[in-house]
């Protein structure tokens, strides 16, 4: 008599889980090399730092842009829990908050530069440029994570997830966390420290 065997599931974390690690390594390299070309900038400006006669950045809406994000971490982060335990509804309302958020963010985003537009350009200077640069690729790091959120969300509403298979969820909510990660050190390097 033969016994059936059942294959053993892998051991480890799934591939999904690591490409995505190494997405998020290559891009926090971008983002280090870019803050590092910042502070070069700022420490071989002989001047105050913003330069130009231009303004300390203002506060409000980037600390509440942080807000957005640290919320939107613990809402993807319940989200991934609840798939865990089988919870579809918790799952998607945790997705579902964490994409509002960032839209939040985003809209932020958009009147802070609509706002800093009125009297820096990119082109004015280092400062201004390296300041576009660093935080408009961060919001298009936010845009690409609400899409994923978004792709994430289709499928979650499609049952396509649950606890023994929800790697796509647990990727998604890994870049998230990468974002808002990275939006601290931008704070703290792009907001904060020229008032220091």
């Amino acid at each position: 008599m033969s016994v059936a065997t059942v294959p053993a599931r892998p051991v480890g974390r799934p591939l999904g889980w690591w490409g995505m690690v190494f997405v998020i390594a290559t891009e926090a390299t971008l983002f280090a090399v870019l803050l590092a070309s910042y502070f070069y900038l700022r420490f071989k400006t002989p001047a105050a730092w913003p330069p130009d006669g231009i303004g300390d950045p203002k506060l409000l809406k980037p600390t509440v842009m942080t807000a957005f994000l640290m919320t939107s971490s613990l809402t993807v982060w319940y989200a991934e829990r609840a798939v865990r335990r089988d919870d579809l509804r918790g799952l998607r309302v945790g997705l579902a908050l964490t994409f509002l958020l960032g839209i939040g963010f985003l809209a932020l985003q958009l009147t802070e530069y609509r706002e800093l537009l009125r009297e820096i350009h990119p082109s004015t200077d280092a400062y201004a440029s390296s300041f576009f640069t660093i935080t408009g690729l961060h919001g298009a790091h936010v845009a690409a994570g609400l899409l994923i959120l978004a792709w994430t969300q289709f499928f979650a509403w499609r049952g396509a997830y649950r606890s023994e298979e929800h790697v796509a969820v647990q990727t998604s909510a890994l870049y998230w966390h990468f974002v808002h990660v990275v939006w601290l050190f931008l704070f703290l390097a792009l907001y904060l420290s020229p008032r220091l």
